[in-house]
């Protein structure tokens, strides 16, 4: 865990359901500032629907995640960085164009940051084409650069480096291992790969049946387990025991504190409770 023990994220007593599914079950979890988070587990277990979550970008069904940010809700939201694995983006809209109306949006991307964004993410070859017709690779490479282009206070990064060359790989993951250093930023990454939890975490959670299943230090699981790989071969093979205590309820949670991203279901509850009181 980090040292600095101040939440930045609580996600409390959190279910997501589909027409067909349940992805998430009664999840909890508590991100301190400082931490930098793995999200691992099956495809299908609820690693990105999480994080969208946390991103303020779709609703949980019912519990309630507190983003502890300063601020209004779209204060907060400037001050957490997401890169999608994947977005639609309309016809004639270019690199050029997003960062240019981005620079008004955020007073910390500046010019020259802007320099420095585009050489170490290799923007330059596309800048000027429109964003629907690159490849997946560059795609990923703008979306990983925009999440990251007014330095927020939480970086979220769902499968960073997939489909990007070695080269490339190296250059952008040196990137967020200097960037989140410097900037004291907290940071969750869903990723598959072993070796990108190893380089940017100092923690790994494992999702499972909804749920956090397992939860421990990168330091920790390398000394028990040999290292992410081996823990993750040990999960799949089914021989990795559940920890009762990575799921704990979070204690003393106080819905009145920061922003709060509250399950459809409650926000339906106090709509007939406002109602009842209005008409009764």
């Amino acid at each position: 865990m980090a040292q600095n023990q101040e939440p930045i994220v609580i996600v409390n007593n959190v279910h997501k359901s589909y027409p067909k599914k349940e992805v998430l079950k009664g999840l909890n979890l508590t991100v301190n500032r400082g931490d930098k988070i793995a999200v691992l587990g099956a495809n299908g277990a609820g690693k990105s629907t999480l994080v969208d979550m946390i991103a303020l970008t779709s609703k949980p069904t019912s519990g309630d995640i507190q983003i502890n940010i300063p601020g209004s809700e779209t204060e907060v939201k400037k001050e957490i960085g997401i890169q999608f694995q994947q977005g639609e983006w309309p016809a004639g809209i270019t690199p050029k164009i997003m960062l240019n109306f981005y620079k008004q949006v955020f007073p910390r991307f500046t010019d020259e940051r802007e320099k420095e964004l585009i050489k170490v993410f290799g923007i330059e070859e596309f800048y000027k084409q429109q964003i629907k017709n690159l490849s997946g690779g560059q795609k990923q490479r703008f979306n990983a650069m925009i999440s990251d282009l007014n330095n927020p206070q939480l970086l979220i990064l769902d499968e960073l480096t997939t489909g990007l060359d070695m080269k490339l790989q190296f250059q952008i993951i040196n990137y967020f291992i200097a960037t989140v250093e410097k900037e004291h930023q907290s940071l969750i990454i869903v990723s598959h790969r072993p070796d990108e939890v190893e380089a940017l975490c100092n923690r790994a959670i494992i999702i499972h049946d909804g749920i956090v299943w397992f939860d421990d230090t990168v330091e920790n699981i390398d000394k028990n387990y040999g290292g992410v790989k081996q823990l993750m071969q040990k999960y799949f093979d089914g021989d990795l025991k559940a920890d009762p205590k990575a799921n704990a309820p979070i204690k003393d949670f106080n819905p009145k504190q920061g922003t709060n991203n509250e399950g459809e279901q409650s926000n339906e509850k106090h709509k007939k409770r406002s109602w009842f009181k209005k008409h009764k």
